[in-house]
């Protein structure tokens, strides 16, 4: 009886235990021997245009890496411990084609086979996901490395999986460098209201996760970034938007309760859509990064205050793509006139160093994000 409560309990706790710190569809490899290796992949599935996705290793001590063909390429080979790294698919314009990426650590090794669409003959279909979440085209280029977790979050709606929203996640910082997510027929206006309270994120690894009461007495405010009011078509998704990962501090008066809130209301209003083709695309977040900061809430250099927030977005509707960009010194601003504040993307990606809706094909890529029309967005 002890045996087998015992073996109900690993069973049951596991799969919490070493789950991947991205939004990980696939069920990780058994950890009898110490190791665990899974993707962020759905069914390990990557299209046909190829991409990026994070293997995610849980090991006892030091580990090795090994894809078995070329088109498949590995960024850390090798590591110590638990860590995260990525792996890019080149596009394959023939048949279906399999791989296997192998991890070794002390004397044990597991296999995941990775699996890419064929392309047949044809261009890579320039929008199917092609590396997982990380595929979107909302997803900015991810930066990678071990300190960097890809995470996105999701709910059932309607019958049918739908993401609340995606984020790069600075586990040093314990900031998040930007989320990303849709406005679109799966995300209407059903005026949920405020249905969470702030929490811990469950999909961070406890000692890089920020808390509720990292915040008081700061004089900032817990700055949703996916905002409440972006996500009211249930009350889980909702409540995942309250996740303190999806906080930034922020200025109340003049920035979180002024300007920015009032382009957070321009940008819902641009997503209530009806057309089941259309889509608004939205990047959105604070700087994080040493010269872009303005202090840190906590002594040990981690949840900082941004010197500056930025928003990218991308419409697409009756089939064609438009995009634009706002940048705003983190200050109180006398009134809320944000579309002083818009800028092209190339613009915005001098300023933040990130590469936005680089999973579009390259030819519209370049066109939307060149310039913009303030008109075109009723500005």
């Amino acid at each position: 009886m002890k045996y087998k409560f015992i073996q109900t309990l690993l069973l049951v706790l596991l799969p919490t235990l070493f789950a991947a710190c991205g939004s990980d569809n696939n069920d990780p490899t058994d950890n009898i021997g110490g190791l665990t290796v899974s993707t962020d992949l759905k069914n390990n599935e990557v299209s046909a245009k190829g991409g990026r996705f994070f293997l995610q290793i849980k090991a006892e001590g030091k580990w090795t890496a090994s894809s078995q063909d070329s088109w498949c390429t590995i960024n850390n080979k090798e590591g110590n411990g638990n860590a995260s790294t990525i792996c890019s698919v080149s596009a394959n314009d023939d048949d279906e084609r399999y791989t296997v990426i192998t991890v070794t650590s002390n004397g044990k090794s597991e296999n995941v086979t990775i699996t890419q669409k064929g392309g047949n003959g044809e261009e890579p279909d320039p929008d199917p996901n092609p590396s997982g979440y990380a595929g979107r085209i909302e997803i900015p280029k991810l930066k990678g490395g071990n300190s960097n977790l890809f995470i996105t979050h999701t709910t059932q709606y309607n019958g049918k999986e739908v993401i609340t929203y995606s984020f790069e996640y600075d586990c040093t910082q314990k900031s998040s460098r930007w989320v990303a997510f849709t406005f679109n027929t799966s995300t209407p206006d059903n005026n949920v209201g405020r249905a969470g309270d702030f929490s811990d994120d469950p999909s961070i690894p406890s000692q890089y996760r920020t808390h509720d009461g990292d915040y008081t007495g700061s004089g900032y405010s817990r700055g949703h970034l996916a905002a409440s009011s972006d996500r009211q078509y249930s009350v889980a998704a909702n409540k995942q938007t309250f996740y303190m990962s999806n906080m930034n501090p922020q200025i109340q008066n003049g920035f979180n309760g002024g300007i920015w809130a009032s382009l957070e209301g321009k940008v819902q209003s641009w997503g209530k859509i009806t057309n089941d083709q259309d889509t608004l695309y939205v990047a959105k977040g604070g700087t994080i990064d040493n010269n872009n900061i303005i202090k840190y809430l906590k002594t040990n250099n981690t949840i900082p205050v941004p010197k500056y927030f930025y928003m990218a977005i991308l419409s697409l509707k009756n089939g064609q793509y438009k995009a634009i960009g706002f940048w705003f010194e983190h200050k109180s601003y006398s009134n809320n006139n944000y579309a002083s504040y818009a800028l092209s993307i190339d613009e915005l990606e001098e300023k933040t160093g990130i590469d936005f809706f680089h999973n579009l094909p390259d030819k519209i890529e370049n066109e939307v994000e060149r310039s913009y029309n303030k008109s075109d967005w009723g500005l």
